[in-house]
Formats: structure tokens, sequence, C-alpha cells
């Protein structure tokens, strides 16, 4: 069981790093808050990991933040503790909502991703913008810059979030009884 469950988090985190680097390529290094191609790539590790957290018993929340903060941090300009925060923040947000609604059907799921990838993109724009010295003339914040691909995100978790949840290697994780 203990063996089982550590290559669960060993394949969640090497799906996760794909993800990450399939998003930073298909990307192309370009900043979600000035190129247009860029700004509507879904965050596909994101949608992973919320995929996954609607079906793994809460005590596993914490591993999932931390997993998904490293693979990140392997493909980001941020600083990992930034992705540790938000991530960790999110997987608070998604707890919450999955109290309240069934995060495994298509609506709900979709609507979930729509909203924490918008927050979580928001919280990455704030941190970014606080360490600009000051002074520094930069792209000036926008919240509307987060939509494309919160949206974006939010369609593919409704087409494709079951499928996410049950790549290879990922059973042994989904273990939420009902």
């Amino acid at each position: 069981m203990i063996q089982s469950r550590a290559f669960g988090w060993a394949f969640f985190g090497v799906w996760a790093v794909w993800l990450f680097a399939l998003h930073a390529w298909i990307g192309g290094g370009g900043s979600p808050l000035t190129d247009t191609p860029a700004r509507w790539m879904p965050d596909l590790g994101l949608v992973l990991a919320l995929s996954l957290l609607a079906r793994a018993e809460v005590s596993d929340a914490p591993w999932i933040a931390l997993i998904a903060a490293f693979a990140r941090a392997a493909f980001s300009s941020e600083p990992p503790i930034v992705l540790l925060t938000g991530f960790l923040g999110i997987v608070l947000l998604a707890l919450v909502a999955r109290s309240a609604v069934e995060l495994t059907g298509p609506l709900w799921r979709a609507l979930a991703a729509l909203l924490l990838v918008f927050v979580f993109d928001l919280w990455l724009a704030f941190a970014h913008s606080m360490r600009l010295p000051v002074g520094f003339e930069s792209v000036p914040f926008s919240v509307f810059a987060s939509w494309p691909a919160a949206l974006s995100s939010a369609l593919l978790a409704l087409l494709l979030g079951p499928l996410l949840a049950h790549l290879p290697g990922l059973t042994p994780l989904r273990r939420r009884q009902w």
C-alpha cells in the first residue's frame, strides 16, 4: 500500500513536470501579460492538480500543492516560494469548494478551474509586481489579463478533466470515498 502510493506520487510528479514543460514549450516563453498566444494557453499542470484533488483525500492536498509547485518551478521564472504559496492557496480554495459542490461534475469542475486559475494567475501577477524596483516602468497590472488563460483552462477541465485524473499511475491517489 505504501509502496503503491509512493509510486503514485512519483507518477503525479512526472505527469506534472511533463504538462508544465509542454505548457512552457507551447507558450514559447511568452509573457501571459503581454503576448496574445501565451495569454490563451491553458494551465495544464494546474488543471491536472485540480482534477486529482477532486478525487483525493484531504490529507493528500499539501502533497499535491508541493509536488505541483516543484514541477512548475522547473519551467517558470517565478520564485519557488511564490509558486508554493500560490498552489497551497489554490488547494485550500479547492478544498473549500469541494466541501460545497461536487468537483467531479463537469460544470462545477469547469467553473472551479476557471476561478482557481484566475486567482492563481492574479497571485503570480501580484507577486511579480511586488518584486519590481520602486519607480520601475513595466506593463500595467490588469485584472483582465488573466481571463484568457482561465477560460481556456476551464474548457480543458470540462473536456479532459476526468482523463487527467485517470492518467496511468495515479490510481493509488484517487481514493476518496463518497
